[in-house]
Order: structure tokens, then C-alpha cells, then sequence
């Protein structure tokens, strides 16, 4: 159960890894024309790319000190799945967006699972191991 919980974390971590790596190549004529970019938006573009390229870093990490990573990865899984409420709540006042953001919000969203698996798998492992 330990070894599926760091490979699953693994993956959801490299998908927001990969589109940073992908905003910070093409910065923000991924997302726009080209004549509606800004320098300024295209640097905020390419600035907040790097961040969402940091939990893989993290995540590497919390996979190899997993027994004492608890609060670090309440931390990231809180924060990734707040980042996919706000795209929600964007999603109230601006209109729906594409079907490919709408399955990175549930999925942003759905990292609150981790909570529990950690709980329940994890910490359950550290105690029969302590006994």
C-alpha cells in the first residue's frame, strides 16, 4: 500500500510539472493570441509556470521521508486542492472553461484523497511496524 501511495503521489505531482514546463516554454501565447500578449502578463505567465513546476520537487521529497513528510504533504495536497476552488469559483464568473481545465480542477480538487490514504495506509504501516 506504501509503494501505490508514492507512485500514485508521484504522477498526480509530474502533471502540473509538465503544463508548468509547457507555460514556461511557451509562456502566455499557450493560452492567447499572440497580438492580446503583454510582456507583463507573459513574465506572470512564466513566473507562476516555475511554481507549479515546484510540488514534483517537493513531492520527491515527501515520497522518500514519507514516515515524517505528514504535514508537508497536508500542506501541498491543501493548497493544490484550494488552487482548484478558485479555478471554480473563476469558473462562476467568467464561464466554463475547456474540458481539459475542467479535468485539472477535479483532479487539483481530488488530491484531498491523498488525505485519507495517508492517514489510513500510511500512518496504519508506522504503527504496526512500532507494536
Amino acid at each position: 500500500m506504501r509503494r501505490s501511495f508514492q507512485i500514485a503521489l508521484l504522477v498526480v505531482a509530474f502533471i502540473p510539472f509538465a503544463l508548468g514546463a509547457l507555460s514556461l516554454i511557451g509562456g502566455a501565447a499557450r493560452l492567447l493570441p499572440e497580438d492580446l500578449v503583454t510582456a507583463r502578463l507573459d513574465s506572470q505567465m512564466r513566473f507562476y509556470a516555475v511554481y507549479s513546476m515546484l510540488p514534483l520537487f517537493i513531492t520527491i521529497w515527501i515520497v522518500r521521508n514519507l514516515d515524517i513528510a505528514g504535514s508537508v504533504l497536508m500542506i501541498i495536497l491543501g493548497a493544490t486542492a484550494l488552487a482548484g476552488m478558485a479555478r471554480l469559483y473563476s469558473a462562476t464568473h467568467y464561464g466554463m472553461p475547456e474540458p481539459a481545465m475542467m479535468g485539472a480542477i477535479i483532479l487539483e480538487i481530488g488530491v484531498l484523497l491523498f488525505v485519507p490514504w495517508y492517514w489510513l495506509g500510511v500512518r496504519r504501516a508506522k504503527l504496526l511496524s512500532t507494536e
